[in-house]
C-alpha cells in the first residue's frame, strides 16, 4: 500500500476544504472536524464523522475506509481509527460487504509495506478447508498465526520469520486435531555467533500420515514429489584462509525411498591459498555413512549400511593472459579412502585430472583444449552421497562431471566450446575432437551421461513476444537426444503461452528419465483472466497434473476459482512385490487429488492471493 499522505498536508487541505463552522476550539486537540474524506492512495479512499488532531497525530470516529471510489461494494468500518506518521490504526474494524457485516479483523495496521488478510476458502476432495490469518512485525521479524478448520478437524499454523541481516531464523509449523494429532514442522536457519563461528540448522519433521498426504504440501516448503524432509545441522569456524566445518546430513522418508539414500556425518577443512599466482584449494573430509533405505529394496547400486570414507581434493590453478591469447591451468589431485564395515574391507582411490584451457577471444567465447584424467576402476567403489552432472556445453568441458566425491572425471577428450551472445539470442555448443571415458564397468544407467560423440547446446532467443529455447546433448552414436529441454514462449501484454518439451535424466538417483510436455497458458480480458497448466507424460499417456482457473475483478472485489486435477505423492507402506523401484520413487501409482480452491481480496487493501504465474509455474499449492 502506498504511503499515507504527510499529516501536515492533511490539515492544510483540511483548512482548504472544509467549512471553519464545522471547527471549534479545545483544551486537548488541535483541531476539531466534523466529517470529511481523505485519500491514503490513489486507491483508498477514507471517511470518517469526527476528526481531531493532536501533535502528530489525527483521532478519528465512525470510520469507512475503502478503494471503490464510486460505490461501496465492500468496506472496513470501525467506531475509531488514529492516523500517525506513516501508519493507520483501526480499533475493533469490521468488514462489510453490501452493508453486511461479514468479519471481525480486529485492530488492524496498515502502512507501505502492509496489506490486510481476511479468510481463505478451499475445498480439498470433498473437504472444506478454511483458514484466517493473524499477522504482527517488527523491524526484523515477522509472526504469523493462523487458525485452520480442515477435514472436520481445527488446525493451527504459525510461520515465524526473522533476519536482522546477520542471522536468519524460520519456523514453519502446521498441527491438526484429526485421529493422528498430527504435526509437521520445518526450521531453516543460520546464525553467525561473531565474525567466524557460524551455526546452520535445516530441520524438518512430522507425525501423521494423513496431514503429509494431505495437506503439508499446501503449508511448508514441500513439493509434491519430494518424498523425505532434510535434517541437517552444523557448525563452522571460517578464518582468514581456513574454514572447518562439523555436520550432520539425515532425513525421514516420506512412505517409501528418496533419491539419495545414505545419512552422512562429517568433518571438513578447507584452506585456501595463493603462491606465485597460483591458487591452490585444499579440501579435506571425513564422514560416516548409514544406510536408511529397507533391506529388501533392489536398487541400481549398491547399499552398505556403515561406511567410513576420507577423501582430500588438491586443486591449483592459474590463468594467463596475452595479448592474443587466454591460458587456463588446472590440476586436480583426489584421494578416497573407504573403510566398508558391512564387508570388513578397505578400499583407496588416486586419482590426477588436469584441463588446459586455451582461448583466442578477449571475451573467452571460443574455447579449446583437452582433459586428461588417470583411468582406473571405480566401479567397486561405493556410491554414497554423489551423481552425475547434467550434460551441457559448460559440463563438458569442466573436470567436475560429477557432484560429490566418489567418481572422477574419468574421461580424455579434446574438446571445443563457441558461445555467441546478440542482441537476437545467446546460443552455446561444445563438442569433442576425441573422447574418451572410464565408465564402460559401471552400470549402465550411469553410462547413458558420457554415449559417445555427443554435441551439448544451449540456445535461446531474445525477441520481444516469441521466443524459442533448447538446452541437451545429442548422440551421433545412438542418433538421439540424451538429454533434451526445447520449448516456445509468447509474450504480450495480454497473453502468456508456454509449451515446453522435457527429456531429461535427473541429476539424482535413480537416473529414470523423465519425459513429458509441460503447458503453460494465461490470457487478460478486460475485467478477467484465464489460466491454465497442462502436463502430458510420455510414459504413461496420460494428464497427471491439469490447472484450470478463473480470476474476475468487480468494482473493487477479485475473485478466484481454481480447480486442480493432479497426483500426489501418497502416504504408504511399501509394497515392493508389487511395486517396482523405480514406480515408488516416481510416483507412477500416486493418488489423484481434486482441489478446489475460491479465494477473493480487496482490490488496493488486501494482498492474499498467489501470483498467477506462480500457479502456472509451480502448481496450485506448491
Amino acid at each position: 500500500m502506498k504511503k499515507v499522505n504527510n499529516l501536515g498536508v492533511i490539515l492544510i487541505w483540511f483548512s482548504l476544504s472544509l467549512s471553519a463552522e464545522n471547527c471549534y476550539e479545545s483544551d486537548n486537540a488541535n483541531i476539531i472536524v466534523e466529517s470529511g474524506n481523505i485519500d491514503l492512495s490513489e486507491e483508498i479512499n477514507l471517511s470518517f464523522d469526527t476528526a481531531k488532531s493532536f501533535d502528530e497525530a489525527l483521532k478519528l470516529e465512525n470510520i469507512k475506509l475503502t478503494s471503490c471510489k464510486k460505490s461501496s461494494l465492500w468496506s472496513l468500518t470501525a467506531e475509531n481509527a488514529e492516523l500517525k506518521n506513516e501508519g493507520l490504526i483501526i480499533q475493533n474494524t469490521k468488514l462489510r460487504i453490501l452493508d453486511v457485516p461479514l468479519f471481525w479483523l480486529g485492530e488492524v495496521n496498515l502502512n507501505e509495506d502492509d496489506s490486510l488478510n481476511i479468510p481463505s476458502l478451499g475445498v480439498t476432495d470433498s473437504n472444506l478447508d478454511i483458514s484466517y490469518k493473524f499477522k504482527t512485525k517488527s523491524e526484523n521479524s515477522e509472526f504469523v498465526i493462523e487458525p485452520i478448520y480442515s477435514s472436520s478437524s481445527f488446525g493451527l499454523s504459525i510461520d515465524y520469520d526473522f533476519a536482522d541481516g546477520v542471522n536468519n531464523f524460520h519456523i514453519n509449523s502446521l498441527a491438526l486435531d484429526d485421529k493422528n494429532s498430527s504435526w509437521v514442522y520445518d526450521i531453516d536457519s543460520v546464525i553467525n555467533l561473531n565474525d567466524f563461528i557460524s551455526l546452520t540448522l535445516d530441520y524438518s519433521d512430522f507425525s501423521g500420515n494423513s496431514l503429509i498426504q494431505d495437506y503439508g504440501f499446501k503449508y511448508l516448503d514441500i513439493n509434491r514429489r519430494s518424498l523425505d524432509l532434510k535434517q541437517s545441522f552444523g557448525i563452522s569456524f571460517l578464518k582468514n584462509n581456513r574454514n572447518i566445518s562439523f555436520f550432520s546430513d539425515d532425513f525421514v522418508q516420506i512412505g517409501a525411498l528418496r533419491p539419495v539414500s545414505h545419512s552422512k556425518d562429517y568433518i571438513t577443512y578447507e584452506r585456501f591459498f595463493t603462491i606465485d599466482n597460483w591458487a591452490v584449494n585444499i579440501d579435506s573430509e571425513y564422514a560416516k555413512f548409514s544406510n536408511n533405505t529397507p533391506n529388501n529394496v533392489e536398487m541400481p547400486y549398491a547399499l552398505y549400511d556403515d561406511v567410513e570414507r576420507t577423501s582430500r581434493n588438491i586443486e591449483i590453478k592459474k590463468n594467463f593472459s596475452l595479448s592474443k591469447l587466454n591460458y587456463e591451468s588446472k590440476f586436480l589431485f583426489s584421494t578416497r579412502d573407504y573403510e566398508i564395515k558391512d564387508l570388513n574391507e578397505n578400499l583407496r582411490n588416486n586419482n590426477f585430472a588436469t584441463s588446459q584451457i586455451f582461448s583466442l577471444t578477449k571475451d573467452k567465447s571460443l574455447k579449446f583444449g583437452l582433459i586428461w584424467s588417470t583411468f582406473k576402476d571405480e566401479s567397486s567403489l561405493p556410491i554414497l552421497d554423489s551423481y552425475p552432472v547434467l550434460p551441457s556445453p559448460e559440463s563438458n568441458i569442466s573436470l567436475s562431471s560429477w557432484y560429490g566425491k566418489d567418481r572422477s572425471n574419468g574421461s580424455r577428450k579434446f574438446f571445443i566450446y563457441k558461445n555467441w551472445s546478440t542482441s537476437a539470442f545467446d546460443f552455446s555448443i561444445s563438442s569433442n575432437l576425441y573422447e574418451k571415458y572410464n565408465f564402460d564397468q559401471e552400470n549402465s544407467i550411469f553410462k547413458k551421461f558420457y554415449d559417445k560423440k555427443p554435441i551439448f547446446f544451449s540456445a535461446q532467443t531474445k525477441n520481444k513476444n516469441l521466443n524459442l529455447f533448447a538446452k541437451g546433448n545429442y548422440s551421433f552414436e545412438k542418433s538421439d537426444f540424451m538429454g533434451l529441454t526445447l520449448g516456445a514462449k509468447y509474450i504480450d501484454d495480454k497473453t502468456y503461452l508456454s509449451l515446453q518439451k522435457n527429456n531429461i535424466v535427473p541429476s539424482s538417483y535413480p537416473l529414470q528419465p523423465l519425459d513429458n510436455y509441460v503447458l503453460k497458458f494465461k490470457r487478460n480480458f478486460d475485467n478477467y483472466q484465464i489460466f491454465s497448466r497442462a502436463q502430458y507424460s510420455e510414459d504413461e499417456r496420460n494428464i497427471n497434473e491439469n490447472i484450470l482457473g478463473l480470476q474476475w475483478t468487480y468494482d473493487c472485489f477479485r475473485f478466484r476459482l481454481s480447480l486442480e486435477r493432479a497426483s500426489f505423492f501418497p502416504f504408504i507402506d511399501p509394497d515392493f512385490d508389487e511395486n517396482s523401484y523405480f514406480d515408488l520413487i516416481y510416483l507412477t501409482n500416486t493418488e489423484v487429488k481434486n482441489n478446489l480452491s475460491f479465494e477473493f481480496e480487496l482490490v488496493g487493501l488486501t494482498n492474499i492471493l498467489t501470483p498467477i504465474d506462480n500457479i502456472i509455474n509451480n502448481g496450485l499449492f506448491n
